[in-house]
């Protein structure tokens, strides 16, 4: 071996090397079907998933979850209601309150035709009382000219005030920028400038802006981000730290030394700061640059490696073309998990509560209520709708949704990369990669993968939902004890999570290499792991390295691509340069470039997926080729010219053209 050689491990316990067989010829033609047990439980699994879905179907009904409902358990904008689409809340501050996670907004709700486009209080004690009357919105079935307006508010059929309010998810909420009035210490007025009063108290506008404070988080959320990518915009020029310290060296005081202070600001102004900065990105480049000398023969044979994916890409442009249909299942697969996920949790079965307790009462505000078995009348206790309790199967039945979720989407990218691994070996294991390509290399490997492989996919996306299915329960485990705040919960909880993370990773990379053997030799899923876990332990030193810079190469790659489209995409509709006439003027610019940046990286990692399983694919049938064959003339090497040379390997023998005459 020459010294610019990579060595590989031959540690008897990672199995014996692979010896060479004159008869491979890579992805081999007589194999039967793999874990068979395991495809039949797939089956059984989505027939139980269907009978979820069908009990879901008849018990659940999305509009509640969709459309808002009212106090008496209405939904609005749907059959009768069906011209009412928004919820109109009586008393909203009675809702600006944490309590309302737990016991609801205790004030009525009813559906109105629109929100209201006015802030008004009823005052009883003016003349024009029936004025007041016709802006009163009051519950169903109240005739408000029978009545009159004292009894309206007090015994609580109408409600007492409204603020101008548009619709937000169907509800009726106020506009906090136009609440409040140029002078805030002014009392809320007529049209004759007469004080509305409410009892003996005056109703500022100030008070109602403070009692729905917190409803202002909520309506500012364009506020919030727009303030947000400002202040992203403003950091840059924290770069070029060592420019910046030459630039500061001469300035008087900038040598000051370092305070304790929360200005910012004066860090930035001091020369020691920038002069830290330099250090420690010099440092971490002279990390990188050491690493890249170090490992400058395993960077050049990844960068091989992926031109060899490109050429396998280009020979077969069809597996460009494949990951469409996995994509586009497991767009169905999650559609279809949404859906029964919606309607299982609408089945649940509507909830009062009482309202409006007074002290001293039996009752309590927020406990449950039946209003088919209680009288409204009396105390003026209310029982009015809280929300759709969930039974104890519904939980089960979200449980058995989203673990077939997972499942059902690793198994869609277990399909994936078993039928271009076994395109990808095929074109490794041909000896004229320029004429012997087969015409349909990813038809034949999607025909192995469905006719004999389903049950040892079905087998390793099993054991990863399993995995992925803990780290949820310990994500929802660590959200419920978040509330106690105990340290020693905490860490095992972070402890354990770290772990599943770990081991999903293991498991997902195991799988990978499992699913190549799959499609090469057709073995089982145990059989075909425990075969590519050797053959990479034996390889170690190559593996740790070649596969991290591979992968970050590609993700480089990814990177570029999402940087091309957002700068087009930025110049085209943040500048002035109008390409197209029709273009409307916008208020925040940068959101179509980040939208256009989020799709370019979802199709450049649907298409790079084809690179990278191309690459660990040939990776693999490399490992494989250096320890079957030895460049003889029995036993020639099957990798390009490319990699031979990188590893000063040559075949010992004229290459033969395919009629079997050497070539000149």
């Amino acid at each position: 071996m020459t010294s610019s050689e990579i060595p590989m491990t031959s540690d008897r316990k990672y199995g014996e090397e692979l010896t060479y067989d004159p008869e491979f010829r890579g992805p081999i033609k007589n194999r039967s079907c793999t874990d068979v047990i395991c495809l039949f439980l797939f089956v059984a699994f989505l027939g139980g998933w269907c009978v979820v879905a069908f009990f879901a179907y008849r018990e659940g009904d999305p509009r509640t979850i969709v459309y808002p409902t009212d106090s008496d358990g209405n939904i609005c904008g749907v059959g009768e209601f069906e011209d009412r689409p928004y919820l109109f809340f009586f008393d909203l501050m009675k809702c600006a309150s944490p309590k309302v996670i737990v016991t609801g907004c205790l004030t009525p709700q009813v559906c109105v035709k629109h929100c209201p486009n006015e802030t008004f209080l009823a005052n009883e004690n003016l003349a024009n009382t029936e004025d007041i009357k016709k802006k009163l919105i009051c519950k169903y079935g109240i005739k408000k000219e029978a009545q009159s307006l004292k009894n309206l508010l007090n015994d609580g059929h109408c409600a007492t005030f409204y603020l101008k309010s548009y619709p937000i998810f169907g509800r009726c909420l106020p506009d906090i920028r136009k609440l409040a009035p140029k002078d805030p210490d002014k009392p809320i007025t007529d049209k004759d400038d007469n004080v509305i009063r409410l009892g003996n108290d005056e109703l500022l506008v100030d008070s109602i802006v403070n009692a729905t404070g917190s409803l202002a988080q909520f309506l500012s959320l364009r506020e919030m981000g727009s303030k947000i990518f400002s202040d992203f915009k403003a950091s840059w020029h924290l770069l070029l730290f060592t420019t910046k310290y030459m630039s500061l060296k001469n300035v008087p005081g900038s040598d000051a030394k370092l305070t304790i202070t929360f200005d910012f600001k004066s860090y930035l102004a001091l020369q020691d700061t920038w002069l830290a900065f330099a250090i420690t990105t010099g440092v971490v480049f002279a990390i990188l640059f050491l690493i890249l000398i170090f490992l400058r023969k395993r960077i050049v044979i990844a960068i091989a490696l992926i031109k060899e994916a490109s050429r396998s890409v280009g020979s077969m442009p069809s597996t460009l073309i494949f990951p469409l249909f996995p994509y586009l299942l497991m767009l169905g697969i999650f559609a279809f998990w949404t859906a029964v996920a919606l309607y299982i949790a609408s089945s649940g079965k509507a909830s009062f509560v009482f309202a409006d307790v007074p002290a001293g009462s039996q009752m309590k505000n927020g406990t449950m209520c039946n209003p088919k078995n209680y009288n409204t009348t009396g105390e003026g206790i209310k029982c009015l709708f809280h929300t759709y309790g969930l039974k104890n199967n519904l939980y089960s039945s979200q449980f058995y949704n989203l673990f077939g979720l997972f499942w059902a989407l690793f198994f869609c990218v277990g399909v994936g990369q078993v039928s271009l691994s076994g395109a990808f070996a095929s074109y490794y294991w041909t000896r004229d990669k320029t004429k012997n390509i087969p015409t349909c290399a990813i038809g034949g490997g999607t025909y192995r993968c469905i006719r004999y492989h389903l049950g040892s996919i079905a087998f390793g996306s099993l054991l990863i939902a399993f995995i992925r299915m803990i780290r949820v329960m310990l994500e929802y485990i660590d959200k419920k004890c978040k509330k106690y705040d105990n340290p020693c919960t905490r860490a095992i909880l972070c402890c354990m999570k770290c772990c599943f993370w770990c081991l999903e990773k293991f498991l997902r990379f195991i799988s990978k290499n499992a699913y190549i053997m799959i499609a090469i030799y057709g073995k089982n899923f145990c059989s075909s792991s425990k075969k590519a876990f050797q053959l990479l332990m034996r390889n170690i030193l190559r593996v740790v390295v070649l596969d991290k810079i591979t992968d970050f190469l590609l993700f480089m790659g990814k990177l570029v691509v999402v940087a091309i489209s957002v700068a087009v995409a930025f110049y085209f509709f943040a500048t002035e340069q109008k390409f197209y006439r029709g273009i409307p003027p916008m208020n925040y610019n940068f959101l179509p470039p980040i939208v256009i940046g989020f799709g370019a990286y979802l199709i450049a990692s649907a298409f790079f997926s084809v690179y990278g399983m191309a690459v660990d694919t040939l990776f693999l049938c490399f490992l494989e080729d250096c320890e079957r064959n030895d460049g003889s003339a029995e036993k020639p090497y099957f990798m390009s010219k490319e990699l031979m040379k990188i590893l000063h390997k040559k075949n010992k023998f004229r290459e033969l053209s395919p009629t079997g005459s050497p070539r000149k």
